[in-house]
């Protein structure tokens, strides 16, 4: 049997001490209340620094919860992706949340607006009828006695003249 000799231990603890490292550190703290797009880059506010956007072969992929607004193809199978239906006429947020989720819309008519929470497996959790809006609504929806896991918030929004609207947002609860 062979033993560690005490030049062989000082020489594993050099290379240990002067050892770059790197990790990350995953934490519930990112929010994404705000950003914008131009024709070249889309940039959110509050946001973790994973965020990235990459398109490769046909696929989309985004990292953490960032919705974006101007991809022609959405990375889910979520045919009414809500920024593409609302652009900035509607925001949900914070995502990711543990408590609480503000729900604002400004429209510019008058129209009915209607909401539904949704978990993974198609339950409705809550539903509510905003009733007629003009120009602003806000609204905050407790979470904090639901369980961890992504939902889903689909808003309509059906205008007094025209056609309506419905929009999907993806909610991560922590």
């Amino acid at each position: 049997m062979r033993f560690i000799s005490k030049h062989n231990i000082i020489l594993l603890f050099i290379l240990l001490l002067f050892t770059k490292t790197q990790g990350q550190s995953l934490s519930g703290y990112a929010l994404n209340m705000g950003g914008g797009y131009s024709s070249t880059m889309e940039w959110s506010i509050g946001e973790s620094v994973s965020i990235a956007h990459f398109i490769s072969a046909g696929y989309s992929l985004n990292t953490g919860v960032l919705q974006p607004i101007t991809t022609s193809s959405t990375p889910t199978a979520i045919s009414e992706y809500g920024p593409l239906v609302f652009g900035n006429q509607i925001t949900v947020g914070p995502n990711p949340t543990s408590k609480l989720l503000r729900i604002k819309a400004i429209f510019n008519e008058v129209g009915s607006l209607f909401f539904q929470l949704i978990d993974s497996r198609s339950a409705i959790i809550l539903s509510q009828e905003a009733g007629t809006i003009f120009n602003g609504y806000e609204k905050e929806l407790s979470l904090e006695n639901l369980p961890t896991g992504a939902y889903y918030m689909k808003v309509y929004f059906k205008p007094s003249s025209g056609k309506a609207k419905t929009g999907i947002y993806k909610i991560i609860k922590l």
